[in-house]
């Protein structure tokens, strides 16, 4: 399964903060248009979760 596979995956369940930092792992891993199509999916990160899954993903460095 490729890395942009196993990041769409995420998006199958709720959004944790483990979650989030699998999504960070994958996009670190990535590269070329697959760390950029990676990378797109944190705008859906913004637009799913709440705030408090936010503010600790902020404190993490993930955003």
């Amino acid at each position: 399964m490729s890395l942009i596979e196993q990041a769409q995956m995420l998006f199958k369940h709720p959004l944790t903060i483990e979650s989030l930092r699998q999504l960070d792992r994958l996009e670190k891993q990535a590269r070329g248009e697959e760390a950029d199509r990676i990378g797109e999916l944190w705008e859906a990160v913004l637009a799913d979760a709440d705030e408090e899954l936010l503010n600790q993903a902020r404190e993490e460095g993930l955003l």
